[in-house]
């Protein structure tokens, strides 16, 4: 399939004056469901303007990347038939021109929206169009379908789809349920669902327009703050302004969103090059200036951390401390971390049953004698001596595998690359505590800055441990990572 108009015939013209007057159907298929990591690999559009189709767009999408053989299965599309595709960069502003002045319409409009406004931004174009969700608009009419799906639009009005999951036809579909609600819905109910499904955000009564325009359509972190200069909250999003927006919809329903617009005078933002920056970000400013409304992050100050340790058996214990600080030296014999006392006892009680641990050697029961679990059958007799210390350990072990922090797992602290068109950024981490950044990778980075030893020492933060851990694994983020030492050399060199 190549790019270019495609000419169908729509069989409607019919048109409402308080309904959108430019519209624009569009399907997109991708290589996967996350938007900052998977590309779109075809896209399908059909523009209409008073009831008339005026443009029809098709093109496969080259991804420059993998496609998954779960994708190609589903679309019939794969990686032969992509190679020959253009990229995105060759058919943007192609697409940006179908798609100008519209209302954009789509299944799941925030999915399609997402990967759009994600490639644009990729080639430094912005893309902020008003969306009509086709799901919202089958749920306002059909509230009591088991499912809301494509599917079940097509089943629903008898709607045929030449070939399903490939984004021209599925936009046709669109098209056509469009065509069923002008048809058989009266006016008034449609404009009313119409207006309901794409209400616009309502603006706090502290902030001005001027507010909202300068907020920008980049990754970041914002920051709300009440009378007085109070942080409120603070939150992280690839787009600053559409997460901000999202906390002032005017059909908003939650209390905590409520509070926060009651009481917002002033929202700060700070930039930054990807997800992963903004990630650190926002748990370092909550950390720093502990908003009212961070409820989770803000309380988890101190910490009821689980530590191993060994009696002069051989058995593996627990020790149950409170902490407010967590030195790198402790990491290694850290099982678990919870936020109050109550819930690690609970969980030690869970693992004793689980895996037939001693309570006394939890810590949860404090007696010179034999635990109670022993007595009952379910411990097999550590706390008596009467079990070999390996079959024991090893059930110990197990049982606090997913809990426990891993080990570090580079030889040495790193750097994590983030980039994108404006600069970059460097994150330098060691043993999962975040050390510090600095900004733009093109500039020189001094030798004094390299040196472990001249970064400010930083303490363990499970936020910032759980952020790491999670990018760390995915072996798509290995290409940003170097050793520190690998840096010194290379400056070196230079």
């Amino acid at each position: 399939m190549q790019s270019g108009l495609v000419l169908v015939r729509i069989k409607s013209q019919l048109t409402l004056p308080m309904l959108p007057t430019r519209v624009a159907f569009v399907d997109i298929e991708t290589t996967g469901l996350r938007f900052l990591r998977d590309r779109i690999i075809e896209i399908g559009i059909i523009r209409m303007e008073d009831g008339v189709v005026t443009k029809t767009y098709q093109t496969l999408v080259n991804p420059n990347t993998y496609l998954p053989p779960e994708i190609s299965q589903l679309t019939g599309i794969d990686n032969a038939v992509l190679e020959n595709a253009p990229s995105f960069s060759h058919v943007a502003k192609e697409i940006a021109e179908i798609l100008s002045d519209c209302v954009f319409v789509a299944h799941n409009a925030r999915f399609d929206y997402s990967f759009l406004k994600q490639a644009f931004f990729q080639e430094e174009m912005t893309f902020s169009p008003k969306q009509l969700c086709t799901v919202k608009l089958f749920k306002y009419f059909y509230p009591r379908k088991k499912s809301h799906n494509l599917d079940s639009v097509m089943e629903t009005f008898a709607i045929p789809c030449k070939t399903r999951h490939r984004a021209f036809d599925d936009a046709l579909v669109l098209v056509s349920f469009y065509e069923k609600l002008l048809q058989t819905v009266p006016q008034e109910e449609l404009e009313k669902a119409y207006n309901i499904i794409t209400k616009k955000p309502s603006l706090p009564v502290g902030l001005s327009q001027e507010d909202i325009k300068a907020l920008p359509n980049s990754p970041g972190v914002y920051i709300f703050y009440g009378s007085e200069n109070i942080p409120l909250y603070i939150g992280k999003s690839v787009s600053i302004r559409d997460r901000v927006l999202s906390h002032f919809s005017s059909d908003i329903k939650s209390p905590f969103e409520m509070k926060i617009s009651q009481q917002v005078k002033r929202i700060a933002t700070l930039q930054t090059k990807g997800e992963l920056g903004a990630l650190l970000k926002e748990a370092t400013l909550i950390k720093q200036l502990s908003p009212l409304y961070n409820k989770k992050l803000r309380n988890a100050k101190k910490l009821v951390v689980l530590l191993k340790t060994q009696n002069d058996k051989g058995y593996d214990m627990v020790t149950l401390t409170q902490l407010d600080h967590i030195s790198k030296e402790i990491l290694s014999s850290i099982l678990a971390l919870f936020s109050s006392k109550k819930k690690a006892t609970d969980y030690l009680l869970f693992v004793s049953k689980e895996y037939d641990l001693c309570t006394k050697l939890l810590g949860i029961e404090h007696t010179k004698d034999a635990c109670f679990a022993f007595r009952l059958g379910r411990c097999k007799g550590a706390c008596k001596d009467k079990e070999k210390t390996v079959a024991y350990n090893f059930r110990f072990q197990h049982a606090f595998l997913k809990t426990k922090i891993h080990p570090w797992p580079f030889n040495g602290p790193i750097a994590i690359y983030e980039k994108n068109t404006l600069g970059a950024d460097v994150f330098y981490v060691d043993n999962w505590c975040f050390l510090g950044s600095n900004s733009d990778l093109d500039e020189t980075i001094s030798q004094e800055s390299l040196q472990k030893g001249n970064f400010e020492d930083s303490s363990f933060d499970v936020a910032t441990y759980k952020i790491l851990s999670s990018y760390i694994k995915n072996p798509k983020n290995q290409q940003h990572i170097m050793l520190v030492s690998q840096l010194i050399k290379q400056s070196q060199a230079f």
